[in-house]
């Protein structure tokens, strides 16, 4: 089925649909957008319509009865009228409903007034079952519908990442960057979803002015964090139900030449040290660069700086790093790989990729560090998301992994792993493989990267 078949599917699906989206009211002209939640707090992101105080009224029935509100915080045109609101003192794995208040009243729009629902985290001692996306590759340029937001929408995951291309800024002074973000979050499939689903992205890097662009950058989202006080960036670290999320900024600190860099040694050293920190059972460490692609044109990948790769993955196995996840998107196609860690006294590493949300898949068949196993044929069939489930009940808990297309199919069988698969001197990666038989031979693995 070709590309515009696919659209024109998805428009005739979704067409019934449009109608229940609703739009912010004239008072906001973006949003509001649910950004990072905790177990006890949250918080709203909205751009309003000129200077104004902008406060939350929350409160735990959708009547609104008993409601409480945050305190007020304005908008600003130095902040090109963007606020971020926090929500405090919630409990945790609980549901709350909210509203916008400007200049303590409420808004026009029925709707609004109705306000959206947000989840906190769960208690740190409770084991749940919960699921995360992501996805890459959603600017507005090629796709203006975007219809993957609704099987996003579908799927109810309880967070968003956004891995890179997230829009189109390249090249553009920060105040056209900034027009970008607008002309994304204005998208109509997206509203639902970014008024109850927690929002947080990495960036594509520096543009024209960098430090005014990471401005900017901050200004459109609500990570928890950007970066350190000593180096800031997109890169963040984010815990829900028990499994630590590790945003990375592959973009700011990238250098060529003698002093080769993709995360800066201020970023390498901040990883590994929260790595080492983490009790959690799962690490996920989210890229917008492959970990294994190899792009002889470019330096957009890992494998364009092996020796801050191969120190990185040496430093997981050596320090007996357990519950390592690798997710990357910006590649134009889904695909499951593994790096087979486990012939070097480490564990298999599984690389989960999901793109592109609202442009042309491709199928790049782009050449891989030679130890990487393929467990299924890329998908560049149709836009998609990847979709990550974690139980974290029982004694060994796992997570398993999906591609979820445009149309809300599975693309692949999906990929289950347990905790204590992703051990030291566990192998796993043959159990999981389409085809075990192409990789039947030691020597056909290749290369692994070193652990000394």
């Amino acid at each position: 089925m070709s590309i515009r078949s696919i659209r024109l599917a998805a428009i005739a699906t979704c067409a019934a649909i449009t109608a229940s989206i609703g739009f912010a009211s004239p008072k906001i002209m973006q949003g509001p957008m649910l950004g990072h939640v905790d177990q006890d707090s949250a918080q709203i992101w909205a751009r309003i319509a000129g200077e104004a105080e902008v406060s939350i009224l929350y409160s735990e029935s959708a009547n609104f009865s008993n409601a409480k509100q945050t305190p007020a915080v304005k908008a600003l045109a130095e902040n090109d009228y963007c606020i971020k609101a926090n929500i405090d003192g919630l409990e945790a794995g609980s549901f709350y409903y909210y509203q916008v208040l400007i200049d303590g009243e409420p808004l026009d729009s029925a709707r609004e007034r109705q306000g959206y629902p947000l989840l906190t985290a769960p208690p740190s001692d409770m084991e749940v079952q919960f699921t995360v996306a992501f996805g890459a590759g959603a600017k507005t340029e090629i796709d203006g519908m975007q219809a993957i937001w609704l099987q996003v929408q579908n799927a109810r995951p309880h967070a968003f990442f956004w891995l890179g291309d997230n829009e189109s800024a390249e090249g553009l002074a920060p105040a056209f960057q900034a027009e970008q973000y607008r002309k994304q979050r204005n998208i109509p499939f997206l509203q639902p979803l970014l008024r109850s689903i927690p929002q947080m992205a990495t960036w594509d890097g520096p543009r024209q002015d960098s430090e005014k662009s990471l401005e900017v950058f901050q200004r459109y989202w609500a990570n928890p964090s950007y970066g350190t006080d000593s180096n800031p960036g997109s890169y963040f670290k984010y815990n829900y139900a028990g499994v630590d999320f590790f945003v990375l900024d592959t973009y700011s600190f990238r250098q060529t030449g003698s002093e080769s860099t993709l995360l800066g040694n201020p970023q390498l050293q901040w990883l590994k040290s929260e790595l080492e920190a983490s009790q959690a059972p799962f690490k996920v460490l989210l890229s917008s660069s492959s970990w294994t692609d190899i792009k002889e044109t470019t330096d957009s990948t890992w494998t364009a700086f092996p020796e801050e790769r191969k120190n990185l993955l040496g430093y997981i196995t050596e320090q007996n790093i357990s519950g390592v996840i690798l997710v990357s998107g910006d590649n134009d196609q889904a695909e499951v790989k593994a790096i087979p860690l486990s012939k070097n006294g480490g564990y298999d590493l599984y690389e989960l990729v999901s793109s592109p949300l609202a442009q042309d898949p491709i199928a790049t068949y782009d050449e891989q560090e030679e130890s990487t196993i393929n467990i299924h044929e890329p998908y560049s069939a149709s836009m998609n998301f990847g979709l990550l489930s974690f139980d974290m009940t029982g004694d060994d808990p796992s997570f398993s992994y999906e591609v979820i297309n445009v149309f809300g199919e599975s693309v692949f069988p999906a990929l289950e792993v347990k905790a204590s698969e992703l051990t030291n001197g566990t192998e796993s990666w043959q159990t999981k493989v389409d085809d075990p038989d192409a990789y039947a031979s030691a020597n056909s693995v290749g290369s692994l990267p070193s652990v000394q």
